[in-house]
This record gives C-alpha cells, structure tokens and sequence, in this order.
C-alpha cells in the first residue's frame, strides 16, 4: 500500500537511506493496517513517500520557502512529502518525523474515505492515531487557552495557515477526536468522518452542542 522514494523518484542508493526505508516501512505496516482495520476502508490507490533531503529543499518544493522549522510534511493527491528522517531540522527528531509520517497517513485515508473531510477531523485524526503528543504535554500547552474560556470552534480549527500551529490548532483537534471516541465510541468517529456535518446522525447532538460538551469536559482536565 506504500512506495518510498526521494524527492527525484529514485530508489534509495545509499546505506543510510536504505535504513530510513526499512524504518519507514516498519513504522508505517503495523499503522497502515490497524488503520484500516479502525476506519473500514481499504485504500483507493497506494501512497507514495517522496523523501526531500533537508528542510529548505521541502520547504521550496512545497511552495513554502518562508515556512517555520515544525513544518516538515504534507500530502497532495496520494503523494506524501516529508523531510529526511536524518535531516529533521531543530524542531524534530528522527522518531518524529516517523511518527509524523503516520500522522500524515492517516489524514490520508481520511481524504481517501471523504474528500469534502474539515481541517479539523484530519488533523485530529492523524494525531490521535499518530500519538506524536504525550497526553500530558498535550492538555498542558492549552491548559491558559482552556481557563481564559478561548477554546476555538470547530470551524476555527479548519484554518489552513501557519496560524494553525500558533492557536494550538494541533493539539485541540487531537483533543475533540479524543472527545468522541471516548464518549461516543468509534462508530461514531467513523459516521463523522464520512460526513462531518451530520452532528445529530452521527453523535444525536448538535454542532454547537458537542463544542459546550468538549469545553466542558476540557475545564475539568484542566483544573
């Protein structure tokens, strides 16, 4: 379900790389295959891996030359582009960027199941399943954002820029996918998933419904 290459399509030519591979492989197998188990759908094409040397390469060959360091990844089409795993940049680590590479693989499949899928589902999707985050570190970074009462809408959380990071966008989606799999299990996760606007088939509550439960239960974590 997975091919690996570098950014020029190559096969790996080198002892490092050929270790960056059978890692990514066997980091991705276990992970591919549980999440397909989890979200009944088996993949509509294979994905491939581009592997770009160093940030600035990935950087520029993403449209992005400006972007900050944390940026490592992205997916267009079935093709995911990640940094080298030896090269991760000051703001990830090797095991990072592995563990990213699952993260992006999961918001893969959820694009592949629903196309029209919000920011907010996928991205809490691919790092609730990645578990890039401790829990801890997690509820501890939103924790002033929690007790100031500024917890972003879902619509908020669909915001495609670099703010996204800035406004804990990561983290929060993390946080409401979590949410919903643990009060309404993962049947219910999976009806939102392929449709993200159907609150009340999915979860027999509103939009605006779920977001006053979610904070609520977030003040209580909190304290």
């Amino acid at each position: 379900m997975v091919d690996i290459v570098d950014a020029n399509g190559n096969a790996a030519n080198s002892e490092e790389m050929e270790h960056v591979y059978r890692d990514l492989f066997g980091k991705l197998k276990g992970s591919v295959e549980e999440l397909v188990k989890k979200f009944k759908h088996r993949p509509s094409e294979k994905v491939v891996i581009e592997i770009y040397p160093d940030l600035p390469a990935f950087h520029q060959a993403t449209g992005e030359p400006g972007a900050p360091d944390w940026f490592m990844g992205t997916f267009e089409g079935n093709t995911l582009k990640i940094v080298s795993p030896l090269n991760p940049g000051p703001a990830h680590s090797y095991h990072s960027i592995l563990q990213s590479t699952v993260h992006l693989y999961a918001m893969w499949l959820v694009k592949d199941i629903n196309a029209s899928a919000p920011k907010w589902i996928c991205q809490g999707v691919g790092g609730y399943e990645s578990k890039q985050m401790s829990p801890d570190f997690i509820i501890n970074s939103v924790k002033d954002t929690i007790v100031r009462g500024i917890v972003p809408t879902f619509r908020e959380l669909n915001e495609d820029s670099f703010r996204f990071e800035e406004m804990k966008g990561f983290q929060f989606t993390y946080l409401i996918v979590q949410f919903i799999v643990d009060r309404y299990g993962m049947d219910a996760l999976n009806r939102l998933v392929r449709d993200a606007e159907q609150f009340n088939e999915a979860l027999g509550c509103s939009e605006s419904e779920l977001h006053g439960q979610w904070v609520t239960h977030l003040k209580k974590a909190a304290s």
